[in-house]
């Protein structure tokens, strides 16, 4: 792994060296991200809180009467699983249709084509970060208990943001000479929601199944967040150790894809 991020860590920085001179523009996408995205509605930024609480209230009553679970422990369990999931999904997908969303904009003026998937990330993360706060809120309301692990939270953001944004720059340009790419995507997170352990325990399974889920990267990432907000604990190194090398490697590989077809791009939308 440290051999990946000092070859990594050069290119990274020339990698973003296009963005500066460009922090306005980064900045003014961002906001007009979140903007767009509440604007005249009456609740504004606190439908980031009602969507996924009341997706995951209703998940929770589910499956905690299918596992015959107590509602209380089973629905901290299942948010600590959703927050991670759903940033993962929501980054890569939206930041994969980065380009094409702004099709009409990169046709029309030069600007670096990184902008466009950067800023719906942070934008995204922005999201994330201020439901994770809401979610914090109503498990101390419903009786849980909110550890000084939780201050791993940070990192573990950290790590995810990098496993998913590599991810979403591949898709980015992979969606402009793909169309149906788009689509493609929608039907793999469906099935990446099942095959991850957002909804059981990695242990209650056996057989195949559970090594596809041994496989899956997001069973770490998934684990960054459950350890310090369920279980009150720390993740354990492989955990923290498995997450730094598969953003690495998603990072590096979405940089070199990235660089590799963003010239090609204008020509294609």
């Amino acid at each position: 792994m440290k051999a990946i991020s000092l070859v990594a860590t050069p290119r990274l920085a020339k990698f973003f060296d296009n963005l500066t001179g460009n922090e306005a523009i980064l900045y003014q996408l961002v906001r007009q991200q979140l903007i767009l995205r509440y604007r005249r509605t009456f609740f504004g930024y606190l439908w980031t809180l009602f969507n996924p609480l009341l997706m995951m209230s209703v998940t929770a009553v589910v499956f905690s009467t299918i596992f015959q679970l107590d509602l209380k422990t089973y629905a901290i369990f299942l948010f600590s699983g959703m927050v991670a999931f759903q940033f993962f999904a929501t980054c890569s997908a939206q930041s994969g249709q980065s380009l094409l969303g702004n099709e009409q904009l990169i046709k029309k003026i030069y600007v670096t084509k990184l902008l466009f998937p950067l800023s719906v990330s942070f934008a995204l993360l922005i999201d994330s970060i201020l439901m994770a706060s809401s979610l914090f809120i109503i498990i101390l309301a419903i009786g849980g208990k909110i550890t000084w692990a939780i201050l791993f939270i940070p990192l573990s953001y950290l790590l995810i943001y990098g496993f998913s944004f590599g991810l979403g720059l591949i898709l980015s340009v992979a969606s402009v000479f793909f169309r149906d790419l788009q689509h493609i995507i929608a039907i793999v997170m469906q099935a990446l929601l099942f095959l991850s352990p957002v909804f059981y325990k990695p242990e209650s399974l056996a057989g195949k199944v559970k090594v596809l889920i041994e496989l899956n990267p997001l069973t770490h990432y998934i684990e960054l967040f459950r350890a310090p907000i369920y279980n009150g604990d720390l993740p354990s190194m492989t955990t923290v150790l498995m997450a730094a090398l598969y953003s690495c490697i998603s990072l590096a590989l979405g940089i070199y894809v990235f660089r590799k077809l963003e010239n090609r791009v204008a020509f294609r939308l």
